[in-house]
């Protein structure tokens, strides 16, 4: 059980519509709903009576109210107290990241901010893009570093949550080479090619599966593995399993040794940023130093390409 269920809870027994809660605790319908449903299985009956339009408590859920007041109250101060006692200049920054952006970003970018500002103390938490949010959204951490794209929701629009673009990125389709340094899979052959796909909902999944139905590719594949993790469909890409749309930044040495190739052209590809989202209600001297580093490290760099 965990006290963002809560909240949740105490946020739909006021608004009475899962869209508006929803709304109100920064979060989409659908994880907003999933949680809610987690809470009632962990309480083991049904807490909102959801025959009715607004929904109201059952006599469970008003029985539940109280102790789920007193529960947030408590953890509330409790947090309080042991982030007065723990905050200091040297506390560590903590990320929640993509597992992509972990290995083919993450490092290169911290050593580049830390030639300006000195070592950097960091905790990551790696995981899928909608846990990342959610991370994020909860206060659990200052920053997020995710790919975002125009076509895919993000926190883009939400004034507690301002993004920084702190690079690009490009997903491509990509093969194994084949024994002469062509590609051993190309949409051009007979037959449907074998696919590494993400699961859709992911936002590889939702970004990939775009431009293979807007180049009308989709005849052309055939699923053979499903992976949340970039990093595994390019081993499996690497021993021949199929081809896959991996983000460039995460196969440069592949491409540039020729152990895959690009198969993929302008109209079958997705540029994408790479964005630093803040959480605006964590706020101590490291994380604005951090921030304002940043926001001047993008601004120069955009100067310097206006200008060539």
């Amino acid at each position: 059980m965990e006290i963002d269920w809560l909240e949740d809870f105490l946020a739909l027994s006021t608004a009475g519509v899962f869209a508006k809660a929803a709304h109100n605790r920064r979060v989409s319908q659908s994880a907003f709903t999933r949680r809610i449903k987690n809470l009632e299985h962990w309480v083991g009956t049904p807490l909102f009576d959801r025959s009715v339009h607004p929904v109201v408590l059952t006599s469970a859920g008003e029985a539940f109210r109280a102790t789920a007041c007193q529960t947030i109250n408590t953890l509330r101060q409790i947090r309080e107290e042991l982030k007065q006692h723990s905050n200091s200049e040297g506390e560590a920054l903590r990320f929640s990241v993509l597992h992509t952006l972990s290995i083919s970003f993450v490092p290169a970018w911290i050593k580049g901010i830390s030639k300006s500002i000195g070592p950097i103390k960091t905790n990551f938490i790696v995981d899928n893009f909608s846990d990342c949010v959610e991370t994020l959204t909860a206060g659990n951490v200052d920053f997020m570093l995710s790919y975002d794209h125009p076509s895919m929701a993000a926190l883009t629009k939400d004034a507690w949550y301002p993004s920084i673009t702190v690079s690009d990125d490009c997903l491509v389709a990509v093969s194994r080479a084949d024994t002469d340094g062509g590609a051993l899979f190309h949409f051009g052959q007979e037959g449907k090619l074998p696919l590494l796909s993400y699961p859709y909902e992911s936002f590889l999944g939702r970004l990939s599966w775009a431009v293979i139905e807007e180049s009308g590719l989709a005849d052309k594949l055939e699923t053979q593995s499903e992976n949340s993790v970039a990093e595994a469909q390019k081993a499996a890409c690497l021993e021949g399993l199929g081809v896959a749309w991996l983000p460039e930044m995460a196969i440069r040495s592949h491409l540039d040794d020729g152990s895959l190739v690009r198969i993929s052209d302008a109209r079958s590809e997705h540029h994408m940023s790479i964005k630093l989202f803040r959480n605006m209600e964590r706020s101590r001297p490291a994380v604005e130093q951090f921030w304002k580093m940043v926001q001047n490290s993008c601004a120069a760099c955009s100067f310097a390409k206006e200008a060539s």
